[in-house]
């Protein structure tokens, strides 16, 4: 079974359930919380959004009051932060500070964003490079900074996210893993395979990429319930985006998660969709048989 790590809610204008969230995934023995880096959940400019890196500062502070000691035990990441939003070096700054507050450093999902960021980054005065050639180029710069003195030691491991050819290919010559969302097991372990043709084609050992996946998740307690809440879940959404979720009871998504491990992933990082997403942490720890934490103490007011 690979890693199973979660995403937390972000797209709300207060952290009360991001927090929560963070709690409870430690607890059931969840392997880290990610956030998304939109200005804004996609195509919804009307909705508010917590900013990914302001966010990712405060779940460190809170992750070390729960854990002081614990380093590394419980992970944050993104997923992912796109190259072009920040300069470079000031990316490679903000990492530093949050390994300093968490007492690990973030695992550091990047991507080089697509056209339907474009509107996020008008409507805050970034500027969106339509060619992709260039967008590539910022995501390399990213990478180099967060390699080098300005993110501090140790540096974040690096994930580069995207299923296209370009992706591949700057995943197998600068990262330490690729990040594919919502692919099946076939298609995770081809792509897995052109990024390390890709690594070797490079000079590296490409048994050093690893695969991880993301992708949205709907937990329920038996399969017909779990039929019924994507019915609901998925109408007016595209087929396509539904047919891409992983649903079933806990046992079933256990199993196509182990499969995605087969297939190469070394992390999977679970979207939950179509209902509680606690209750769904919690079927999904016990048929998984994640190992409970202790509650530790909680150090905020709500």
């Amino acid at each position: 079974m690979p890693a199973l790590a979660i995403t937390l809610p972000q797209f709300r204008s207060a952290p009360d359930a991001t927090l929560e969230a963070l709690e409870d995934g430690r607890r059931l023995g969840y392997a880290g919380g990610f956030v998304f880096d939109h200005l804004w959940p996609l195509g919804q400019p009307q909705r508010p959004a917590l900013e990914c890196w302001t966010l990712l500062a405060g779940l460190a502070g809170r992750l070390s009051a729960i854990e002081p000691g614990g380093a590394g035990a419980f992970r944050l990441g993104t997923l992912v932060t796109r190259a072009g939003l920040r300069p470079p070096a000031l990316l490679a700054h903000m990492a530093r500070t949050v390994t300093s507050v968490a007492g690990a450093p973030p695992i550091l999902g990047i991507g080089m964003g697509d056209a339907g960021n474009r509107p996020e980054n008008e409507a805050f005065g970034i500027r969106y490079h339509s060619d992709p050639t260039k967008r590539a180029a910022e995501l390399v710069r990213a990478i180099d900074a967060v390699r080098g003195p300005l993110a501090g030691q140790p540096t974040p491991p690096i994930w580069v996210g995207g299923t296209s050819r370009r992706a591949h290919g700057l995943a197998g010559r600068a990262a330490d893993a690729w990040n594919a969302w919502g692919l099946d097991p076939d298609e995770l372990a081809a792509g897995l395979g052109e990024v390390r043709r890709a690594a070797e084609d490079a000079g590296r050992d490409p048994r050093t990429v690893d695969g991880t996946w993301g992708g949205q998740v709907l937990v329920a307690d038996d399969q017909g319930q779990a039929r019924d809440l994507l019915e609901r879940w998925g109408a007016g959404r595209s087929p396509a985006e539904v047919a891409r979720t992983v649903a079933g009871d806990g046992a079933s998504v256990a199993r196509r998660l182990a499969e995605l491990g087969d297939a190469g992933a070394s992390w999977c990082v679970l979207a939950f969709v179509g209902g509680s997403a606690s209750r769904m942490r919690t079927l999904l720890a016990k048929a998984s048989n994640l190992s409970i934490r202790p509650n530790g103490v909680r150090r905020y007011d709500r």
